[in-house]
């Protein structure tokens, strides 16, 4: 088993490239985590392999090892946390950032029942599964285990139903965010998770390939509010809160439900 003291254990699920990709490079970047190990989860190992030579060649000194990791896939979870659990003991922090969005792309019914049972699975149900089958192994974490949920400010109900936001594109995505982050609230509530903290976060509208680089953000700036949360304090905010970051500051703003 290999020691960790100069540093926590970070996985960052679907970190290959988008949102992930950044998250790894903004915390490695920062001079409170940049002494981390950081595990690059992705379904494929040399795409793993390539994004981590990426973020050296942007000039990224920390440690980042590729963990395949398909979160739909109940085989490469449970062979995930083995890895982890073989080499390390424990795991600081989970980020579940990997997710898909879609619209039916026909008016037949099937068509309709596929894209809303994907998208779920991939959101809510795969979310749900990587966080339980990880939680032991965040639980045995020295100060305590974090588990962040990268949620988007279109679940939002009150967002959506006061007009702040414009009709979505995919209403199968909202809808899985906000399931996400009662998801999220009743993880937090169980007893046996006492020593795991759980944040949602919201990157914002980022350029990436997942909305086909139409976002108004760079990802790295979306990437802040998870920066602030993994280095933030046990205790600084409050569980199960719902967080977002305006501009370019690491200042957090809580989403309202």
């Amino acid at each position: 088993m290999l020691t960790t003291e100069l540093g926590k254990i970070i996985l960052v699920t679907g970190a290959n490239r988008g949102i992930g990709f950044s998250i790894i490079q903004g915390l490695a970047s920062h001079p409170d985590t940049v002494k981390a190990t950081f595990l690059l989860g992705c379904r494929d190992a040399s795409k793993g392999k390539d994004a981590i030579g990426q973020l050296h060649r942007l000039g990224v000194k920390s440690d980042i090892k590729e963990l395949v990791l398909d979160v739909s896939s109940d085989i490469s979870i449970a062979a995930a946390v083995e890895s982890v659990q073989s080499q390390y003991g424990h795991l600081d922090v989970l980020i579940n950032n990997a997710g898909y969005a879609a619209i039916p792309s026909s008016s037949d019914t099937s068509d309709w029942r596929d894209t809303y049972s994907k998208v779920f699975d991939t959101n809510v149900t795969s979310v749900a599964v990587t966080a339980q089958k990880f939680l032991p192994l965040l639980r045995q974490a020295k100060n305590g285990g974090k588990v962040i949920q990268i949620s988007s400010a279109r679940g939002s109900i009150t967002r959506s139903a006061s007009g702040q936001l414009p009709p979505t594109v995919s209403i199968p995505y909202v809808i899985s965010k906000s399931a996400l982050n009662i998801l999220t609230i009743e993880m937090s509530r169980d007893p046996a998770n006492a020593n795991v903290e759980f944040s949602l976060a919201s990157p914002g509208h980022c350029k990436t390939a997942f909305n086909g680089f139409r976002g108004s953000r760079d990802p790295l700036e979306g990437a802040n509010v998870v920066v602030e949360l993994v280095r933030a304090p046990r205790g600084k905010y409050r569980n199960a809160g719902f967080w977002e970051t305006m501009g370019d500051s690491l200042e957090l703003v809580e989403v309202p439900w």
